[in-house]
């Protein structure tokens, strides 16, 4: 298991390095699905039709990546005793999505299955890339205020990027706000359990209830009914973002002030 316990010297990261890392990881990331994919296929369908390869090679690259440079302060640890309460609002939100995707109507098993699959490859792939080595890379630099910002806005705007996959860069944009939201939750959870695995378990579930609850009602509306995304479904991201977003901002007071748990430098 990757640690963090910060007994062995670690290499030194600059700007260059991590935007290397990251540039990299896109392009595995998205443009390894156009290899895989003939044409534009929804995110739904990419998490619910097979093992997202291009994403378990993501992965498996930040892996290398963090052996290669004996990187131990991302917070690849257990939570601090007494923690997980604080995140009672992020949880119930989950639980009510739970509940809507059941009200819904589920997808078939083997497609649940598959989608929790996919959402944990993509939930470990996306929080050590930016929760874990760009963030933690960006506290070696700057002060941690600026490292949270600019961590959700490039988190965001890789997003935008999944256009290259859907042919859709409208809806990716929308999705891309929405993810640079979701950024302040994961770094919130990072910073205030001190684990990042929580951040990557947190992400993994919410993506699962989502395509989930998107598979299901791909089943039950017939399909000429999708075909024009109503505005209602284009703002349901921000929706189900909003009060995480600022429930997480509450979770962030202070952090200027005294190091949280999950600072690297507090590791």
């Amino acid at each position: 298991m990757i640690q963090s316990d910060g007994a062995e010297p670690r290499a030194s990261r600059n700007l260059a390095l991590l935007l290397a890392i990251l540039v990299i990881w896109t392009i595995i990331t998205i443009f390894g699905a156009r290899l895989i994919y003939s044409g534009d296929v929804s995110l739904g369908d990419v998490v619910k039709t097979g093992i997202a390869w291009q994403i378990l090679a993501a992965a498996l690259y930040l892996v290398c990546v963090i052996w290669f440079f004996n990187w131990r302060d991302l917070g690849l640890r257990g939570p601090q005793a007494g923690t997980l309460r604080l995140l009672w609002l992020p949880f119930l939100i989950l639980g009510l999505m739970g509940m809507l995707a059941i009200l819904s109507g589920l997808p078939p098993v083997p497609v649940v299955v598959m989608i929790l699959l996919n959402t944990l490859l993509v939930g470990f792939s996306e929080e050590v890339m930016f929760r874990g080595v760009f963030f933690s890379g960006l506290r070696d630099r700057v002060s941690i205020w600026p490292s949270i910002l600019w961590t959700s806005v490039a988190f965001g705007a890789v997003h935008v990027l999944n256009g290259f996959v859907t042919g859709d860069f409208g809806m990716a944009t929308i999705q891309a706000f929405a993810a640079a939201a979701s950024g302040l939750v994961f770094i919130a959870i990072r910073l205030r359990t001190g684990s990042l695995w929580v951040a990557i378990a947190y992400h993994a579930l919410w993506d699962w209830i989502l395509f989930i609850g998107i598979a299901g009602a791909e089943g039950a509306v017939p399909e000429q009914v999708n075909a024009t995304p109503s505005i209602a479904a284009m703002l349901l991201p921000f929706t189900l973002v909003l009060p995480n977003a600022l429930y997480a901002l509450w979770l962030l007071r202070g952090v200027g002030r005294s190091l949280p748990l999950g600072d690297p430098k507090a590791i």
